[in-house]
């Protein structure tokens, strides 16, 4: 299906598929037919039955080509051109053919004289009583199909922040980083008071943007990768060069949090520490359009297609918490660019 055509193309789509609409019903189909034979004897004669048999037929045509037409259209050829707008003329064509054939099938059996405003006014209830008793069912769908959706991509979101708070309290990591401290402590390194304020910063940071669960702001995320690459560069020594360079006229732009430090820390593990000469890690942003451009890029080791678990981990929950957030409106790409460094890209919707 064509990604241009957006969520409402997609989801009549689905509900046509699910539903029971195209001749799937097969009690009302054959109800009607037996029905209107039952009943024929005693009120042939009178104009509501010819009506009746006309409402019915035109229904069933309506019914039968909008599940028939749409189900082929999204999974046919068809579905390459713009899935919403083909959709909509499948509904309008079902929609007067069945008005107009349970019009005329009305005016055949029909024993009331009706001049030509009478017909011009059936034809419209035929095709009001169509669009009603195809509209409403399709609505329903669409209601049900969006409120699961809802459901699901809140569910995406709980197992996303649940991973990343697994992620953010990782042992490896604090453990190693306690170890340095207790190291410098032990030899009165002046660097020993840096560590551990850096420490502090990175905890306190990490549970305020924990407990604030929606947004944060690109000025705090910030905040938390220089404490971050402040223990690195303590535990790293000269193997390791940051440069953070963000303007301050964007810090007050909105963004989930903890959206930052796994990709920093990304690069550094599987970029700079897997280097015997280190490398150097640089956070850019700027405005593009409408979106907020994020770049982390290392100088380390070469993106590596086979990465590790943890790699593919980390970016497989920051995916699956934008798209739970933003849908199709937010991205997160891994390649190499022209100068041959790994270059992580985080493209933000401005909300």
């Amino acid at each position: 299906m064509n990604p241009r055509d957006g969520r409402w193309g997609h989801d009549l789509a689905q509900v046509l598929n699910e539903d029971g609409v195209g001749w799937r019903r097969v009690f009302p189909l054959l109800a009607g037919p037996g029905l209107f034979l039952v009943t024929a004897p005693w009120l042939r004669e009178h104009p509501a039955w010819a009506l009746s048999v006309g409402l019915w037929s035109g229904h069933a045509v309506t019914d039968g080509l909008t599940g028939w037409l749409g189900r082929r259209v999204s999974e046919g050829p068809l579905r390459r051109l713009s899935l919403s707008l083909v959709l909509v003329l499948v509904l309008v064509l079902a929609l007067l053919a069945g008005a107009m054939l349970g019009w005329a099938c009305e005016l055949a059996l029909t024993t009331a004289l009706l001049d030509l405003d009478g017909r011009i006014t059936r034809f419209w209830l035929h095709l009001s009583f169509g669009a009603a008793l195809i509209g409403l069912p399709l609505l329903q769908g669409l209601r049900r199909v969006r409120a699961l959706r809802r459901v699901e991509q809140e569910r995406a979101l709980l197992r996303a922040e649940l991973m990343l708070l697994q992620a953010q309290i990782e042992p490896h990591f604090l453990f190693n980083t306690l170890a340095t401290l207790r190291s410098f402590v032990r030899q009165g390194s002046e660097r020993a008071l840096p560590l551990l304020d850096a420490i502090t910063g990175l905890l306190e940071g990490t549970l305020e943007r924990l407990r604030q669960h929606e947004h944060s702001t690109l000025g705090e995320e910030v905040e938390m990768v220089r404490h971050y690459l402040a223990i690195m560069s303590l535990r790293l020594g000269e193997r390791l060069v940051h440069r953070v360079e963000v303007d301050a006229a964007l810090y007050g732009f909105r963004l989930p949090p903890l959206m930052l430090q796994p990709l920093v820390e990304n690069a550094i593990r599987h970029g700079i520490e897997c280097s015997e000469d280190g490398g150097t890690i640089q956070l850019m942003a700027q405005v593009s359009g409408t979106q907020l451009r994020l770049q982390i890029t290392n100088s380390g080791g070469p993106l590596n297609t086979a990465s590790s678990a943890g790699h593919g981990m980390a970016i497989a929950n920051l995916r699956q918490r934008l798209q739970a957030l933003y849908g199709d409106r937010a991205s997160l790409t891994l390649a190499t660019n022209r100068a041959g460094l790994t270059e992580a890209t985080l493209l933000l919707p401005q909300t």
